[in-house]
């Protein structure tokens, strides 16, 4: 850290410890998403909320300060934009003369394509627990190069279940959905399997979307795809 924002965040300090300022403002929240990432050239919205001594939330401008070359990010917008990847970037906001605490936001590799390796239908013998890998790859650039620590979402969309004690199926965290991180590989690791869930009987097939999510909202492309997972008797 350089000695210029070393002394900020003293300042900062300093100003973060007033109780209330001249305009009123006794506190400066930032709205810290989880997780709190940012693609290279990606831009996410950030949000603060000012608040009186009374905790009533004030109508006053919001400014915001990144205090690393991580990440940029537009004074008055509030867009935080992504620089460098595999760093974290802190960024403070201010209303009148008082800041918010420091937020730390990842910076994670930006991702093209998601890709279904191998076969999108699989089969789980009768007398199996749990289906093969359903195998996908996150992909970037030209010409393509796989991209790690993305997360990849896998999500059984049917049957469809009341609630999920009623599920007949699930994956190896005992849920309905499941989000794995990329290795250098582009996949995620370990890989996602559907299990059958004990007691229950699994139905006939099962359906797993598969989807790769940007911070800033929106998917990656070949996000939706479909495994079809089939459980013969």
């Amino acid at each position: 850290m350089s000695a210029r924002a070393a002394g900020f965040l003293l300042a900062l300090a300093a100003c973060s410890s007033l109780s209330t300022t001249e305009g009123g403002v006794a506190s400066v929240t930032i709205e810290v998403p989880s997780p709190a990432e940012v693609e290279v050239d990606g831009t996410i919205q950030l949000r603060a909320i000012a608040r009186g001594g009374d905790g009533e939330v004030l109508d006053v401008p919001i400014y915001w300060r990144a205090l690393d070359t991580t990440i940029a990010v537009d004074s008055v917008a509030g867009l935080l934009r992504g620089l460098s990847a595999g760093k974290t970037g802190k960024v403070v906001a201010r209303a009148v003369d008082l800041y918010s605490a420091v937020a730390t936001f990842t910076v994670i590799s930006s991702a093209d394509t998601l890709v279904v390796v191998g076969d999108s239908v699989v089969t789980v013998a009768p007398n199996e627990d749990a289906s093969p890998s359903l195998t996908v790859r996150v992909d970037a650039g030209d010409p393509p190069a796989p991209v790690d620590k993305r997360r990849v979402t896998f999500e059984v969309i049917a049957p469809v279940f009341a609630n999920l004690e009623d599920r007949t199926v699930e994956f190896s965290n005992h849920q309905l959905s499941q989000s794995i991180a990329t290795t250098t590989t582009g996949q995620p690791s370990p890989p996602a399997t559907l299990h059958r869930r004990e007691g229950k009987t699994a139905p006939d097939t099962a359906i797993v979307r598969v989807s790769v999510y940007r911070p800033g909202g929106g998917t990656v492309p070949g996000s939706g795809q479909h495994f079809l997972v089939l459980f013969p008797r």
